[in-house]
Order: C-alpha cells, then sequence, then structure tokens
C-alpha cells in the first residue's frame, strides 16, 4: 500500500493541471467571495439578518466546479493517455490502486479546501467587521460550518473522481459533473410542487444547510435539508458513486 500511495502522489504532483486548477480554485473561492462580501449593501442589508459565515463562502459556488474538475482529471486523464495500463502492470492488485488514488486525493484536496475554507472565513469576516457584523469561531456552529465548506469541496472531488472513473473520458465525466452541481438545481426546482425532497438531496443544498450559522427562512428553508440529512447526503454521495466507480475500474477494459 506505501508504494501504491508513493506512486500515486508522484503522479498527482507532477501533473500539471494538478497545480493549475487547484490554484483557480482558490483564487475563484476567495476572490469571488472577497467582492461579494465588501459589495454588500448596507443601506438595505440588515446585519441581523445577514448569515456572515455563508456570505464568506460566495465564491467557493464557483470553486467547486474546479474541484471537480481536478477529481475528474484525477483518473480519467490516465485512461486517456494510456498510462492506466502501465499502473496495472505494476501493480496489479486494483483494489490496492484504486484505495490509494482516492486516500492521496483525498489528504490532497482536505489540505487545501481547509486552508481555504479558514481563509475565506477569515477575509469575510475582516471586511464584516468594519459593519459590526462579523463572527469568530468560537461562536457556536461558526467552526463546524467552516469545516463543513472544505468537506464539501473534498466530497465534489471525490464525486468527480468516481465519475471520471466511470466514464473515463474528461469532458464526458466533466459535463456529468457540471449537471449534478449546477443543473440539477433547475430540475429539482420544477418538480417542487410534487415533493421537495429531490431538492434536499442536491449537493449544492447539503451545502447550504452546512455552512450557514443562521436559520434560512422563506421559500428556500423548504428545499434545504437539515444538517443531519446534509451530512448523511453528502456520505451518501461518496459512498454511492465511489462504490460504483470501483466496480467500473475493476474491469480491465479501457
Amino acid at each position: 500500500m506505501k508504494a501504491a500511495i508513493r506512486a500515486e502522489w508522484a503522479k498527482l504532483r507532477t501533473v500539471r493541471s494538478t497545480v493549475l486548477i487547484p490554484g483557480i480554485a482558490v483564487l475563484l473561492g476567495l476572490g469571488v467571495g472577497l467582492l461579494d462580501v465588501s459589495s454588500i449593501d448596507w443601506t438595505t442589508t440588515d446585519p441581523a439578518t445577514l448569515d456572515p459565515v455563508s456570505e464568506s463562502f460566495a465564491g467557493f459556488q464557483f470553486a467547486e466546479l474546479a474541484f471537480a474538475a481536478l477529481g475528474v482529471l484525477a483518473i480519467s486523464s490516465e485512461y486517456g493517455t494510456g498510462l492506466i495500463d502501465t499502473t496495472f502492470l505494476a501493480l496489479p492488485r486494483r483494489r490496492i490502486v484504486y484505495t490509494a488514488k482516492i486516500a492521496v486525493l483525498t489528504a490532497f484536496t482536505l489540505a487545501i479546501c481547509t486552508a481555504s475554507a479558514f481563509a475565506a472565513f477569515f477575509l469575510g469576516q475582516a471586511v464584516l467587521s468594519g459593519h459590526h457584523a462579523s463572527v469568530s469561531l468560537a461562536d457556536p456552529g461558526v467552526l463546524r460550518a467552516v469545516v463543513c465548506a472544505a468537506v464539501y469541496m473534498t466530497v465534489v472531488t471525490l464525486v468527480g473522481f468516481a465519475v471520471g472513473a466511470l466514464i473515463r473520458h474528461t469532458a464526458g465525466a466533466m459535463t456529468v459533473m457540471f449537471g449534478l452541481v449546477f443543473l440539477a438545481w433547475p430540475v429539482a426546482r420544477a418538480v417542487e410542487g410534487i415533493s421537495t425532497l429531490p431538492s434536499k438531496l442536491l449537493l449544492v443544498n447539503a451545502a447550504e444547510a452546512l455552512t450557514t450559522i443562521r436559520p434560512i427562512t422563506g421559500p428556500p428553508a423548504a428545499r434545504v435539508p437539515s444538517a443531519g440529512l446534509a451530512a448523511l447526503t453528502l456520505a451518501g454521495y461518496v459512498v454511492l458513486f465511489l462504490t460504483a466507480a470501483y466496480w467500473r475500474f475493476r474491469d480491465g477494459r479501457r
């Protein structure tokens, strides 16, 4: 296993996209979030109704697609170049290869996303403090929300990896991920007259439930799950997609 992890880490860190994509994601996450917080119209915004934590993560709506791409490319590029055959020749036990890939990608992504989440939080609070709307990590629910933001981005990356392993084609996998992250939302909204359950099972709504510290009010409250259901939803995505991807990964055909 150690040899497999070293090999996967060497592959991940030597691919140009591994550096480029997280860099873009961090810039989007921090930059857009800072712009969003800085552009709040305080003449019409009540600080008491503002969620200071989720506002800091506004840029993560764009960064998550970049991390989805990182997950896809972590596996689809090997199939595209044929390097996967060399990997299987060097390490025939595919369960070990698959586990090593997930372990390396998870550790790499979680480290970057955790640092980015805390950076986004502190930048947002620096702006909000000038309007007496900031919070600290010691306030109820704040640390949980920041950590969950990092976990959510990691989940999106792992789902991207699973989709890449299932489809084995970068463009096709990216299309599926774009649909899961963004296009599924209007589809779920279209059936809300029948049931709000599809909306509650969306990745983006699970993220909203876990990264806010104040109750969501108005019509959006009906489509946002409880924190418990949101956590189960994210875990369900990871288990379902990675299990299906492993079944596909065991298939020797490219």
